[in-house]
């Protein structure tokens, strides 16, 4: 994604921070938006944004992060955020943008989910468990209040 589409993705967030304000809590700021900060996306090479099309609209974006980028020759990857439009979900678009991103990046990766959002982790568990054949681990990190599931892609 280039900078000069950076406002898209930063509108398209407001969306991501909406659906998620129901587990955390967050509230609007008093220009009535979320305070969204995504400069670190274009200063730092580990992150890596992605619009999610179909047919020439935009339904979505995710966030794959090179988490150990700057200390490893072979970096974990990381989905860091992920989010369909609510009129695109339950149609296997979002499915077929997670397995583009695991196929584009061969390698290791992490996702992780908030343990109140089951929606969430239906979906990724559902998703990993069929890519890797079940291949996969998963724990339950108590200080995040997070499921990770973590997996290899590389062939």
């Amino acid at each position: 994604m280039s900078k000069e589409n950076k406002h898209i993705l930063e509108n398209m967030y407001q969306f991501y921070h909406y659906d998620f304000s129901e587990f955390t809590q967050e509230d609007i700021n008093r220009q009535g938006l979320y305070d969204v900060d995504l400069e670190y996306f274009w200063q730092d090479p580990r992150w890596n944004p992605f619009f999610i099309n179909q047919d020439g609209k935009g339904i979505g974006f995710l966030v794959v992060l090179f988490e150990n980028d700057d200390v490893a020759p072979d970096p974990t990857h990381v989905i860091y955020d992920f989010m369909i439009l609510k009129k695109y979900r339950r149609n296997g678009l979002g499915k077929k943008a997670a397995i583009k991103a695991f196929n584009l990046y061969n390698g290791n990766w992490k996702v992780a989910q908030m343990a109140l959002n089951e929606p969430a982790k239906q979906f990724w568990r559902n998703i990993i468990k069929e890519y890797t054949n079940d291949s996969y681990t998963e724990i339950y990190r108590h200080d995040l209040k997070k499921y990770i599931q973590t997996f290899c892609s590389k062939n």
